[in-house]
């Protein structure tokens, strides 16, 4: 089967695509730790989403012209970062993220959303890889999730998953993976996958004896916008025109100066600071 990026729209996901020449790949998981370890110095709590708003070297990495290039092609030049996240799973930590479609928690206006999955770590089917349903995102919405409004619950930091599950709520796919076989996207280190917002996506539990590390950012069409948040929402401008919907995230000009504090702090109460708060800010 051909996954590249010209079959996106039979697929809904391509892959593999390597990050640019500047960055190398066997000092990925280093920065990770290394991020996490500042941010425990600085704010006393690890850091799951928008890491790149805190940290230059994840800036960075989510503008890496490979993966903008390859957004483009998808959703067109007028392009946002609408939110990043780690999805980090320890070896025999038992960590999932069961099967479902972004569409129904993001609650965005448009499909012209895709979240680019840039591998860490070495990423295969052992340690709990990124999975994917070809076609799916093809089927619209396929489920509720069981929640009335997720950005009320999540305001309210309610949870329905299991522990385990980086989720907060469940769409219970369940009876349509049964007849729907995933395919395993494995990545080496400095591979990413690129994913519709429409996809049915999920990963199982690390079984190998090395941490499985992830790092998502969201890119949305300018054009898109959160349908709760009537008033506006706050993103990152990447390239072409703007949208006075968004108010402008600042990128960090220093790694955890007090300035990126700041910002960090107030885009987390934007809606792209969605997530399970269980990990989104892990205060161990």
């Amino acid at each position: 089967m051909n996954y590249k990026i010209d079959n996106f729209d039979t697929n809904g996901f391509a892959y593999p695509f390597k990050l640019s020449e500047n960055f190398e790949p066997e000092k990925l998981q280093e920065e990770y730790y290394n991020f996490q370890s500042k941010c425990k110095d600085f704010l006393n709590y690890n850091v799951s989403l928008k890491p790149n708003l805190l940290s230059t070297f994840f800036d960075k990495l989510a503008f890496d012209k490979n993966v903008i290039s390859a957004v483009k092609k998808i959703i067109g030049d007028d392009v946002y970062i609408w939110s990043s996240a780690f999805f980090p799973k320890e070896a025999g930590e038992g960590k999932i993220v069961s099967f479902h479609q972004d569409n129904p928690y993001w609650q965005l206006t448009s499909n012209n959303v895709v979240s680019a999955w840039i591998a860490l770590t070495k990423s295969d089917e052992e340690s709990g890889a990124l999975s994917v349903v070809p076609g799916s995102h093809r089927n619209g919405i396929i489920k509720k999730i069981d929640v009335k409004n997720a950005r009320a619950s999540y305001l309210k930091g309610e949870k329905t998953t299991s522990e385990k599950d980086l989720l907060s709520y469940s769409q219970n796919l369940d009876d349509y993976i049964k007849v729907n076989s995933p395919k395993c996207l494995e990545l080496q280190p400095g591979e990413f996958s690129i994913h519709h917002v429409n996809t049915v996506h999920g990963s199982g539990i690390n079984k190998s004896l090395q941490p499985r590390i992830g790092f998502a950012v969201r890119y949305v069409s300018s054009d898109t916008k959160h349908l709760i948040e009537k008033k506006g929402d706050s993103a990152i401008h990447v390239c072409g025109k703007k949208n006075s919907y968004f108010s402008d995230e600042i990128r960090p000009s220093e790694s955890f100066s007090r300035k990126s504090i700041i910002n960090h702090e107030k885009a987390m109460k934007a809606a792209g600071a969605f997530g399970n708060k269980k990990y989104v800010f892990d205060k161990k």
